[in-house]
């Protein structure tokens, strides 16, 4: 497949575009070591940078090279999961506080980026969850209620209202307003260098080899030396070799995404508005956007990690038929080529939730893991509630993301 392994927004920004930040050589001393450099870890920095701590981050690669550069590039107003499962996994009360935690950080997040004036095609959108058949309608009318009975607003939105806002086949979808469309890459940087212009240290192919901590402070252990610190913020994705013992409350998939070439004139016609993104009430959704230059962003097809000497063979095989079922939601789009195609990891948990805070075992440990689909969102959330935690003035609802709900 043309384009297969290649990431779109990756290559939309090209290497004479970035600051290039320097190795690590140390040692160093910090208040708060932000160990990731994508746009999670890129969010954490800025915020607390911006606070007043001084702040280092450590990349292992470039600014936004890993699976932020393999995003879809929305801002959603919820947790990836319905409302009616993380209920029924954690309870009412830890679904409340993640909803409500999730709809404000969406609102934030974009009201800082705008404030920040990123170049990173910032734009307003809403998110229509849709329902292409009866049993999946029954489904969302069940989300709808829960939702409703808990105090959110869930509108349903009819199957002609549907077809002309996302152009596709329907029997009923939510329509949920508060998202946001972004390059996350492009956002990331930016967050990067206002991170650095507020005092944070900035060091890219900067792996960190091991951590180490006593009762009074850890250590950060790179290739170059090490940083003493009091404060540790993992934006890793993933638990990884550093924290295996971690690993067990973690699921890992793999997730393809597919840019097509830009639509023809009659596609863009019978493709509706072209404003809101679309994902599905079906346990192997898929979630569609639409890019500036009338090009379509797929990603979904997720399914169990494969080695190193099948992963190009998986790339071709699970983006093809990620285009396959873009074409059956869109059969007016049926043959249009993908220009890029792409795996990205998807570590997510079991109730649906990410792990946002502190673990016992952890001293001086604030993590920011395991996000789900499209989990942008929640970076903006993962730092103020680090920052909270650091400055000792958590509140009740932070619980509700935190290792705590199973511990």
């Amino acid at each position: 497949m043309p384009g297969s392994g290649r990431r779109y927004w990756e290559e939309r920004t090209a290497d004479t575009r970035r600051r290039t930040y320097p190795k690590f050589r140390g040692p160093l001393a910090a208040d708060v070591v932000v160990i990731g450099g994508g746009l999670t870890g890129a969010t954490a920095a800025y915020v607390l940078a911006s606070a007043g701590l001084d702040v280092v981050l450590a990349e292992a690669d470039r600014i936004a090279s890993g699976a932020t550069a393999g995003g879809a590039g929305v801002i959603l107003p919820q947790p990836a999961e319905s409302f009616r499962r993380i209920e029924a996994a954690s309870g009412r009360r830890v679904a409340r506080a993640a909803w409500n935690a999730a709809e404000k950080s969406a609102v934030d997040f974009a009201r800082a980026l705008a404030n920040l004036k990123t170049t990173c095609d910032l734009s307003a959108s809403a998110v229509v969850v849709n329902a292409s058949g009866p049993e999946e309608a029954a489904e969302l009318r069940r989300e709808q209620t829960a939702r409703r009975s808990a105090g959110f607003v869930a509108p349903w939105l009819p199957e002609a209202g549907v077809e002309a806002d996302v152009g596709t086949e329907s029997v009923g979808a939510l329509r949920l307003g508060g998202a946001s469309l972004f390059d996350p890459v492009r956002a990331a940087l930016g967050l990067a260098g206002a991170a650095a212009a507020a005092g944070a240290r900035i060091f890219e192919r900067s792996p960190v080899r091991r951590v180490r901590f006593t009762r009074k402070h850890a250590d950060v252990f790179l290739a170059a030396g090490a940083i003493r610190t009091r404060a540790i913020y993992v934006a890793t994705g993933e638990p990884g070799a550093l924290y295996g013992q971690l690993r067990r409350h973690v699921t890992r998939q793999t997730a393809y995404g597919v840019v097509t070439h830009p639509l023809s004139a009659a596609m863009r016609r019978e493709s509706g508005r072209r404003t809101s993104i679309l994902t599905e009430a079906r346990a192997d959704r898929l979630l569609v956007r639409w890019l500036p230059e009338d090009r379509v962003l797929a990603m979904g097809a997720a399914s169990r990690p494969v080695g190193s000497r099948l992963r190009n063979k998986s790339v071709i095989q699970r983006t093809a038929q990620l285009m396959y079922e873009l074409s059956l939601r869109y059969p007016v789009i049926s043959g249009l080529p993908a220009r890029w195609a792409w795996d990205v990891p998807l570590c997510s948990t079991q109730d649906g939730l990410p792990w946002i805070g502190p673990h016992r075992n952890y001293p001086f440990h604030f993590f920011a893991l395991a996000f789900g689909w499209h989990g942008d969102g929640l970076a903006w959330l993962a730092a103020r509630m680090a920052l909270r935690q650091f400055r000792q003035e958590t509140r009740a609802e932070d619980e509700a993301f935190g290792f705590v709900r199973r511990l």
